[in-house]
């Protein structure tokens, strides 16, 4: 086993936090490309009538425009990752609206629905159970 120090070695795996600017330069260009083939296919939609789709693909091509330009602003250093700030706002509009679940058998017995009452009773006593009640009766007095 070689005594490699473990500070020495060239990382394996890179985030994207981390990523250089040409990278975020070539995902900005690989948006770029796919935004200018959604458009030739939106202009060949429509020159075949087919407006629903033609509108549907220049939408489609507005967002990638938009996630290229976000990823040039990165790569210049105007703005942080912006998968990560998709992520925190996601979550910030999460964290506006949550309400805590609270599960109805742990509610106090008013709050509970009147059915779910009537089914938590225990059953009656059977036949049996009543005879061996009676006899029982008989031994403890």
């Amino acid at each position: 086993m070689p005594d490699d120090n473990i500070e020495d070695i060239a990382p394996v795996y890179s985030f994207q936090g981390s990523a250089s600017a040409d990278a975020m330069l070539d995902i900005a260009r690989i948006h770029h490309r796919e935004a200018d083939q959604l458009l030739a296919s939106a202009r060949t939609a429509e020159a075949e009538g087919r407006t629903e789709e033609a509108k549907l693909l220049l939408d489609l091509e507005a967002a990638r425009r938009n996630t290229a330009k976000e990823f040039e602003k990165v790569a210049t250093g105007e703005v942080g990752d912006p998968i990560v700030t998709e992520i925190l706002d996601w979550q910030e509009d999460i964290s506006k609206n949550y309400t805590p679940h609270t599960p109805i058998s742990l509610a106090s017995e008013g709050e509970l629905p009147a059915d779910w009452l009537q089914g938590m009773k225990p059953p009656p006593p059977g036949p049996v159970a009543r005879a061996l009640a009676w006899v029982g009766k008989w031994f403890t007095k």
